[in-house]
């Protein structure tokens, strides 16, 4: 399974990157758990080093940063101190690569000054940004780098979790029946879960990638990330317009970008409920 898996990724990132043409900065869109392990294999294939080097040996060997939150957010202290160490040359006169893991971290100031960086590229540095989901970062960003989406079906996870995609469509379906009722009926999130932010920001990417399933249902009758779980997705489609279905899309979006400003969970899923049962978040 892993190695099959590196395989499709190789051969994704070979229709992606010419020796001849180096972007200054990536944007890697992808479920896949090690995260780091892809930005591995897309850095010795943008470098085009004769040895396949780990991360820890670039670091050693090369001008590679990486950083990768072990907190909720990304300060712009982090990018400010990037910055600054990318104002000398490179050790070796070669590339200099940087690396964000989980770029949806990044807060408000973070942001802008990465913005900024990005809007004044030098020759010799690259960006690598990953995420799970890209709509978590600016458009400004996004419209700056070269965007590379790896995504695996869930149901060929080796660690593959069904208790967890069924919680999803529980919830998703205790709304779908219940409608702005389902709040009352609400006992798919426990207390426990609604104070891990981590496992909230999961799962409301989550949520979005289901309908945005739905939405291909109902337009083209394809399923991009959620195959093994089709009859599911069919029903939800068969609940919902296309114009309901994009509704409940912003209003995950909307709840993804309020997480940003550390709000009452409760209360951000309660809103969420609201706006997916069809009634406008004030």
């Amino acid at each position: 399974m892993f190695n099959k898996i590196i395989e499709n990724f190789r051969n994704l990132i070979n229709s992606y990157v010419k020796k001849d043409k180096i972007n200054h900065a990536y944007l890697l869109e992808t479920n896949y758990n090690d995260k780091m392990m892809l930005a591995d294999e897309l850095i010795n294939k943008i470098m085009s080093y004769e040895e396949n080097y780990n991360l820890e040996e670039m670091k050693r060997d090369y001008d590679l940063t990486v950083i990768d939150p072990s907190s909720n957010n990304i300060k712009a202290e982090e990018i400010e101190t990037l910055k600054e160490k990318y104002k000398t040359k490179s050790i070796n006169n070669g590339k200099r690569i940087y690396v964000i893991n989980n770029a949806e971290r990044l807060n408000d100031f973070a942001s802008n000054k990465l913005l900024k960086f990005l809007e004044e590229p030098e020759d010799d540095i690259i960006a690598i940004l990953i995420t799970e989901n890209k709509n978590n970062l600016l458009k400004t960003i996004i419209s700056r780098c070269q965007l590379i989406r790896f995504f695996i079906n869930i149901d060929r996870f080796e660690n593959y979790d069904e208790e967890y995609t069924d919680y999803m469509f529980n919830f998703i379906n205790n709304i779908e029946e219940n409608k702005e009722d389902a709040i009352a009926f609400q006992n798919i999130i426990n207390i426990k879960k609604l104070s891990d932010r981590v496992f909230i920001q999961r799962f409301l990417n989550d949520l979005l990638y289901i309908y945005s399933d739905v939405l291909h249902f109902k337009t083209t009758r394809k399923i991009e990330y959620f195959q093994f779980r089709i009859d599911q997705i069919e029903n939800i489609s068969e609940k919902n317009s296309i114009d309901q279905i994009r509704k409940k899309i912003n209003g995950i979006n909307f709840c993804i970008e309020r997480l940003k400003y550390n709000p009452n969970i409760k209360l951000l899923i309660d809103k969420l409920i609201i706006e997916m049962s069809g009634v406008e978040i004030e």
